[in-house]
Parts: structure tokens; C-alpha cells; sequence
């Protein structure tokens, strides 16, 4: 879990619309996030749901605070339900482990506003048909992803994505036995703003609604939350405004493959390197199945990596260059497939230097 995303809070929705909703359930291992003032106390109500006689873990909770310390640990004995207080000693964002094992439980943060983490890497895990999740498209933003499985024989879901103004985007019916990503275009216009999705029984004979892991990926807060009101708020920080890029040097459109250990050669020219602005190297990744796999050397200086994109996958980073890493005149750039981590190939596509004002960079949320 990263402590990553500024915040800034307040609204709460009322209890008339939390009727509507069908309640989300949470098994295994999911983390809620909330911005956290010194001085207040954060009240946490939690159930542990007992599922039959097989499983029989209690319900751990533990608070990290903004300087990644672990500041709460509760174990919450299974079938019973606490509310915890909380004690804020650190203004900043925090997170809540909600940990389960395989019985189910429900979390949620009481007296302010708070998000559901749904990252690659922190997926969101639940139990049966949940609340509407609501996030926020940042501007400028062409499409993200939404990514499921639920892979259990015999179960299934249904996903949908909506617009802000509540059209239907994306609809996805299934068993998700492997897992399953899918693009998302945003419209013209419809960037800048709250969309939201639902999960609910695929209504298929042979399918039911049961386990699924959920995340969603590409430029926008990786934080569902279950007002549409607080999805701007967890979208405010810096890294989520507009770009404001002066120029765009094409260093390689296009797309190309890399075998195993093989080296490709890319060279530009720049007439000036401009003085108090922002660089930034973008460059569109594919099949990047491990840390080191893609590595890139910019005139001859020390070698980083591409961030991984998974198996067959895509995505395009923007990566913040340091001062005198570009030239004026003749620069070079080299990226390598590391055959370390045993794959084949790798690819790389529509190579860019950036300068400009503001450059968000992206590594992957």
C-alpha cells in the first residue's frame, strides 16, 4: 500500500440514499483509505460474517498512518461486530487493513469521507453484488481500464461502467475465470469528471454472484468510492491536473518488438534544452512481465526500468527526467529486453520527450 494520494475531505451522503444501495462485502485482504486530522477520532465499524463451518479466522483490522507505520491492530472475533475508534496522531492520508481470510466481513469509515482501494497490486475483493462505486475521470484523460475475475467454476458477474451523465460505457457479462481487462474510451467532454460502476448477478443460467477481485488502471485515483461527492475530493491532488506541455518531440512512433536480450538504438535532436521547465519521457509498454524487463539508458546515463504492464497488456508512462539528462544537440536512447526474468519479448511503442510547465508523472497506479 503506497501513501500516495493527497486528499482533501468532507460531505457525507444520507441515509435514505445508503438504503438504496446494496450493501458491499469485503473477503480476504482490502484496504480503505481516509485524510486524517490530528485531533479527531475515527470511528471504524466493522462486522465479521461467519460463512459456514469451515472457515474460521477472525477479522483483523490494523490503521498504517501516513508515514507507512502500523498505529492500530484489532482482531475482531468471527460472527461479531466492533466499532473502532481511532485516535488520529498524523494529519495525512491513512489506511485500513480490512483482513478477512476467506469469511466475508463489512467495513466502512464513520463521520467522513473515505474510499475503497482498487489497484493492480491492492485489488478490491468482494462478496456478491455491491454498492455503486463512484471515481473521477481527471481531464485530459482518453481512456482507463477496469479489470475482473472471479474465478471459480460455476461463478460469474456482471460489470458496468457509466458515463457522468449515467449512460452505459462499458457492459461486460461473464465467468471471468481468468482474468479479464477492458478499455474504457471517454468520450469528448466526458473527461474532468464522476463516473461510476456497478457489480451485480450476471443473470445467466449456470452463473451466480459470488467471489470477484475488481481494479481499475491507466490515469485515473485507483479509489472507489460510494458517494459521487467524494470522488472529486480523492482525485484533488497535484498528479490529477492537467498537463501543461509546451512541446512534443517524437522520438520513435510506432510500435517495435524486442527478442530476448535485444538492444534498439534511438537517436533525436533537440535545439535547446529549455531552461525552468519540466521533461519527461513517455513511452507506451507492452507485455512487460517483470520489474527489470524493459530497461532504458538516456545518453549513456544510469539505467532504469519501464514499469511493468502484465502479460499481453499495454500502458503508457510518463516518467520525469532529471536536469542535464537531456542535450542540446544529438541524444541517445537505448532500451533492452532483459531476458533475466525468462521472457521471450518484449515491445515498446510512440517514444515522446516532453517539456512543459506541468507534466504529471505516471508509473502505473
Amino acid at each position: 500500500m503506497r501513501a500516495w494520494i493527497p486528499v482533501v475531505l468532507g460531505v457525507l451522503v444520507g441515509a435514505v440514499a445508503w438504503a438504496q444501495e446494496p450493501q458491499t462485502v469485503l473477503r480476504h485482504d482490502n484496504f480503505l483509505v481516509f485524510d486524517g486530522r490530528i485531533g479527531e477520532t475515527v470511528q471504524i465499524p466493522v462486522t465479521s460474517i461467519r460463512r459456514g463451518p469451515t472457515y474460521v479466522e477472525d477479522l483483523l483490522v490494523e490503521v498504517i498512518d501516513p508515514s507507512s507505520e502500523r498505529t492500530l491492530r484489532r482482531v475482531v472475533p468471527l460472527g461479531t461486530s466492533q466499532v473502532i475508534e481511532y485516535p488520529v496522531r498524523a494529519d495525512g492520508l491513512h489506511a485500513v487493513r480490512i483482513s478477512s481470510g476467506w469469511n466475508p466481513a463489512t467495513a466502512r469509515i464513520e463521520g467522513k469521507p473515505w474510499a475503497t482501494v482498487a489497484w493492480q497490486d491492492v485489488p478490491m475483493s468482494i462478496v456478491g453484488a455491491i454498492a455503486t462505486q463512484y471515481f473521477r475521470v481527471p481531464g485530459g484523460v482518453e481512456s482507463f481500464r477496469v479489470s475482473l475475475v472471479a474465478n471459480v467454476t460455476g461463478e460469474g458477474a456482471a460489470v458496468r461502467v457509466l458515463g457522468p451523465d449515467g449512460a452505459v460505457v462499458l457492459e461486460e457479462t461473464g465467468d471471468f475465470d481468468q482474468l479479464q481487462t477492458f478499455d474504457v474510451g471517454v468520450p469528448a467532454g466526458a473527461d474532468d469528471a464522476t463516473w461510476s460502476l456497478t457489480v451485480t448477478d450476471p443473470g445467466q443460467a449456470g452463473l451466480n454472484l459470488d467471489d470477484v477481485t475488481l481494479y481499475v488502471g491507466g490515469h485515473i485515483p485507483p479509489l472507489l468510492t460510494e458517494d459521487p461527492a467524494w470522488a472529486e475530493l480523492f482525485a484533488a491532488g497535484e498528479e490529477y491536473q492537467p498537463d501543461e506541455i509546451d512541446a512534443t518531440v517524437e522520438v520513435s512512433p510506432g510500435s517495435r518488438s524486442l527478442r530476448s536480450g535485444e538492444s534498439a538504438t534511438l537517436t533525436w535532436e533537440m535545439a535547446a534544452v529549455p531552461a525552468g521547465k519540466v521533461v519527461a519521457l513517455r513511452v507506451t509498454g507492452r507485455d512487460v512481465d517483470y520489474a527489470r524487463e524493459l530497461v532504458v539508458s538516456l545518453n549513456g546515463g544510469e539505467p532504469f526500468a519501464i514499469p511493468m504492464t502484465g502479460n499481453e497488456t499495454s500502458d503508457t508512462f510518463t516518467l520525469l527526467l532529471e536536469p542535464g539528462q537531456l542535450r542540446a544537440g544529438a541524444n541517445t536512447l537505448v532500451l533492452t529486453q532483459d531476458p533475466g526474468g525468462g521472457s521471450m519479448a518484449v515491445a515498446f511503442a510512440d517514444v515522446q520527450i516532453l517539456v512543459g510547465d506541468r507534466i504529471k508523472e505516471y508509473k502505473g497506479y
